[in-house]
């Protein structure tokens, strides 16, 4: 039986090859197809050259993003106003790990800066402990006034990391 299939084998190599080939040549433009659909190598790259300091993305990109909160702002019903405040503690914790501070939590980096290295570093914690409420609270509400004085606060940080104007 095995002598048969070896035979076979040794009959139909060059057949064997061909289809190999062909079944290869498909599952490799299926992954190149598939990679250039998912833009994983876009998203890869712009991860990329924020780590190793490319302050202009990083700017564009902050600046994107502040948009979106200063829009989120203005639409002044309580669900945008948290989400205003969410979305701008994730600027200023993706600044800190992309700053080097290290941590479990955004907490975590925040212990380990002093006021010379941000003014408004209490401030921030007081914003943070109030993002912190909205995400683990669901009945929290927040006034109007004290959420835009939230994201002024973080805002300023932004500003001295010199990411929005």
């Amino acid at each position: 039986m095995i002598r048969i299939i070896f035979y076979w084998i040794k009959e139909n190599l060059l057949l064997l090859e061909i289809v190999s080939l062909i079944i290869s040549g498909i599952l490799l433009w299926l992954t190149v197809f598939l990679i250039l659909k998912t833009q994983f190598i876009r998203e890869k790259t712009h991860y990329f050259f924020d780590v190793i300091g490319e302050k202009n993305l990083t700017r564009r990109r902050s600046l994107k993003a502040w948009k979106q909160i200063q829009k989120r702002l203005e639409a002044n019903d309580e669900s945008n106003l948290k989400l205003a405040i969410i979305e701008a503690d994730k600027i200023l914790d993706e600044i800190l790990k992309m700053s080097g501070y290290r941590g479990d939590t955004m907490a975590d980096r925040l212990k380990q800066i002093n006021p010379s290295q941000l003014s408004n570093i209490e401030e921030i914690w007081q914003a943070h402990k109030i993002r912190n409420r909205i995400v683990h609270e669901p009945d929290f509400h927040i006034p109007r006034g004290e959420a835009w004085m939230v994201v002024e606060i973080y805002k300023k940080a932004l500003q001295q990391f010199g990411l929005i104007d």
